[in-house]
């Protein structure tokens, strides 16, 4: 306890998720505290907080409630691949003196769960207007590494024939992955994605969509997507093509594809896509197929 506040770990078998998800989706409605790598509704973060739990040993979920047990803030982490920790939150209800003591208090427990882990860093993503956590990473030491513009595709808005101009020069399949696929995906994945190979992979389902560009008998790009049906929207979380590929819209062929399989899906309202604030160019393509901008994620990282 610290000053009238009780720090406890989440659990999926003693705590109920479902009000730290209600009091997540508070904060995530409003852009001036939202933060990347939740959902919105309370479906969609409940779900996520479980398979969590449930997927991933060394997640970790902490929540502080006062003397009356209700919840004034949460935090968690979890592992994107063997060496990233993605911070989620921290989140804290009060004055802004609170909100630090809160978030400070979490960072400590953080920092001494992830002691016996070497070699990691610890990332975190939010929108630009988020001051709290800009204060939070800047007096924690954290340093921006990256910032993208988030899009939307609506459903009512998109036209089929948008896509028309997408074909690829020469002769160019996409198909889905497959296994024979990964020492050419390997090559082609950014090594410093948010996910790394192996972790996408090992994950595909039926809302975890992995297509691969094939040219002359090998894979030369792959285009990577996430449904998340409570929410309505799909995420296309990857989409790259190898340098000696480019130039060939063979990019423009991937999401092509992704958006029209999107759309087939009756839960699918809209399409989000993330692209670095200096991409102009997958930027303005974006725009020509009816992608709208709507926010921006910075991104922070610490090595403890």
């Amino acid at each position: 306890m610290n000053n009238g506040y009780f720090f406890s770990n989440i659990d999926i078998n003693t705590f109920q998720t479902e009000s730290v998800a209600q009091y997540i989706s508070l904060f995530q409605e409003k852009e001036h505290t939202l933060t990347g790598n939740f959902g919105r509704t309370v479906t969609e973060i409940k779900n996520q907080i479980q398979a969590y739990l449930r997927n991933q040993p060394r997640s970790f979920f902490q929540v502080a409630t006062d003397d009356s047990g209700k919840i004034r803030g949460f935090s968690g982490l979890f592992f994107s691949d063997s060496n990233t920790v993605r911070l989620l939150g921290p989140f804290a209800t009060g004055t802004s003196n609170e909100w630090m003591e809160i978030s400070d208090i979490f960072f400590k427990r953080i920092l001494e769960r992830c002691k016996p882990w070497r070699d990691i860093k610890i990332r975190i993503a939010f929108t630009n207007k988020n001051a709290y956590l800009k204060q939070f990473c800047e007096s924690h030491g954290f340093m921006q590494y990256n910032a993208e513009r988030s899009m939307v595709l609506d459903r009512k808005k998109w036209q089929k024939e948008d896509l028309k101009e997408l074909t690829a020069i020469g002769v160019c399949k996409v198909r889905d992955y497959q296994a024979s696929d990964f020492t050419d995906f390997l090559k082609i994945h950014p090594g410093q994605a948010y996910f790394d190979a192996s972790t996408i992979v090992k994950n595909l389902n039926n809302f975890k969509r992995l297509m691969v560009a094939e040219l002359d008998n090998r894979v030369v790009g792959y285009v990577f997507s996430e449904d998340f049906t409570a929410d309505g929207y799909s995420d296309v979380c990857f989409l790259n093509v190898l340098p000696s590929a480019r130039n060939q819209r063979i990019g423009s062929m991937l999401l092509k594809k992704a958006i029209e399989d999107s759309f087939q899906k009756s839960y699918v309202k809209r399409i989000e896509i993330s692209v670095r604030v200096n991409n102009i160019a997958a930027f303005r393509l974006y725009k020509r197929l009816g992608f709208k901008e709507t926010v921006t994620y910075v991104a922070y990282e610490l090595i403890p």
